[in-house]
C-alpha cells in the first residue's frame, strides 16, 4: 500500500488493440481536488474507468483509497461516487427521480439491501443541493437533459462518498446549478474528501483545483495549477490555446470542446 489517495504506476490501457493510455504515472497524496484536462480522445474517461476498476491495464499498477480496483472492486465502489458522461439507466423503466437517487446508496449496501429513513433524508438533501427537491416523485425519463444530469449528480452525492469522480458534468448544467455544485465541491474540500473532475475547459473549476493533470494518452503535465498552467507547457497539447483577460485575471482557453 502506497499511502496515497490515488497511486498510478506505469499503467497502460489498450482498447480494441489500440493503446489509449500509455505509461501513466502520478500520485495524489492527500485529499484534494484533481482536475484532468486533455484534447479529444486523450484518454480522460478511460482514466476514470481505470481508477474504478472498470478497465484493467495490460501493464502497470493502480491503487485507489488503499485498494486494488481490480481485486477489491466491490469494496472500492462502495466508497466512490461516479457520474459518467452517459449513464445506462433504462428509459423504458418508469423510475422516479427519488428512486434513481436512492439507487446509488442501495447498490453500495450489503445484502439484504434496504433503504433507511436516513438514506431518504440524504437523497432529498442531495437533490435540494442541485435545485431538484420538488421533483422527487417526477419520472426520470420525462426530465430535460440538464435535469437528468443533476439527478445523477445527486445520486453520486447522496451516499457521502470518500472519492467523487465527475466526467464532464459542468457543461450540461445551467449557471445556478454550476454554482450549487461548486459550493458542494468546496464542502467536500473542507471535509477532506477527494474529487477527480474531467473537463474540457478550465473554468469554472480551476479556482478549486489543487492539482491539474494534462493528459494526451500520456501524462503531459502534472502538478500545482501555477506550475502547470503556462502557455509554454500547454501549447504542445493545445495548439489553438488562447489567453484572455476576464474580471482582472488571465484565463486560458484550451480550445477543445470534446471529451
Amino acid at each position: 500500500m502506497s499511502g496515497s489517495i490515488i497511486s498510478v504506476r506505469n499503467a497502460s490501457v489498450r482498447l480494441n488493440d489500440h493503446t489509449v493510455l500509455e505509461d501513466i504515472s502520478f500520485d495524489l497524496e492527500r485529499p484534494s481536488i484533481l482536475m484532468v484536462v486533455g484534447p479529444n480522445g486523450s484518454g480522460k474517461t478511460t482514466l476514470l474507468k481505470l481508477l474504478l476498476g472498470i478497465l484493467k491495464p495490460f501493464k502497470g499498477t493502480v491503487e485507489v483509497l488503499g485498494l486494488n480496483p481490480f481485486e477489491d472492486g466491490k469494496k472500492l465502489r462502495r466508497l466512490v461516487g461516479y457520474v459518467p458522461q452517459k449513464d445506462k439507466i433504462s428509459y423504458e423503466t418508469p423510475l422516479k427521480v427519488g428512486e434513481v437517487v436512492l439507487m446509488g446508496t442501495l447498490l453500495k449496501k450489503a445484502f439484504p439491501r434496504s433503504i433507511s429513513k436516513e438514506d431518504i433524508e440524504a437523497a432529498r438533501k442531495a437533490l435540494a443541493y442541485m435545485g431538484m427537491e420538488n421533483l422527487w416523485r417526477s419520472f426520470f425519463n420525462e426530465l430535460s437533459g440538464g435535469q437528468q444530469r443533476r439527478t445523477l449528480i445527486a445520486r453520486a452525492l447522496a451516499s457521502d462518498p470518500a472519492l467523487l469522480l465527475l466526467d464532464e458534468v459542468f457543461a450540461s448544467l445551467d449557471f445556478e446549478s454550476q454554482g450549487n455544485l461548486l459550493s458542494l465541491l468546496r464542502i467536500f474540500k473542507e471535509n477532506r474528501k477527494t474529487v477527480v473532475i474531467v473537463e474540457h475547459e478550465l473554468d469554472p473549476i480551476i479556482d478549486l483545483a489543487d492539482k491539474i493533470l494534462v493528459l494526451n494518452r500520456k501524462v503531459c503535465a502534472y502538478g500545482d495549477p501555477w506550475d502547470v498552467l503556462s502557455e509554454e507547457r500547454l501549447k504542445p497539447v493545445y495548439p489553438c490555446l488562447r489567453s484572455l483577460e476576464k474580471e482582472g485575471r488571465r484565463i486560458l482557453i484550451l480550445g477543445d470542446k470534446h471529451a
